[in-house]
């Protein structure tokens, strides 16, 4: 399982995601920039996963996505 996470410094610069990176394969985004869906879409394109919290994923960057299954969104 492919995770994706867009804004981990956003939630908090200081939180330990090694629970998270134990479920599959996990990359962190500290951040991401909200205005370049070019850029979420190369990020998350495979991803089964995708944790955001500021970062907005509109229909055209998840009509982009092949494998995504699930989008939580984080609050602080």
């Amino acid at each position: 399982m492919k995770i994706v996470l867009l804004d981990g410094y956003e939630l908090n610069k200081d939180l330990n995601w090694k629970s998270l990176q134990e479920l599959g394969d996990c990359t962190l985004y500290d951040r991401t920039p909200v205005n370049d869906n070019a850029e979420i879409i190369k990020r998350i394109k495979y991803a089964d996963i995708v944790i955001t919290h500021k970062t907005p994923l509109d229909h055209e960057v998840i009509s982009k996505t092949s494998r995504l299954k699930y989008i939580p969104r984080l609050q602080q």
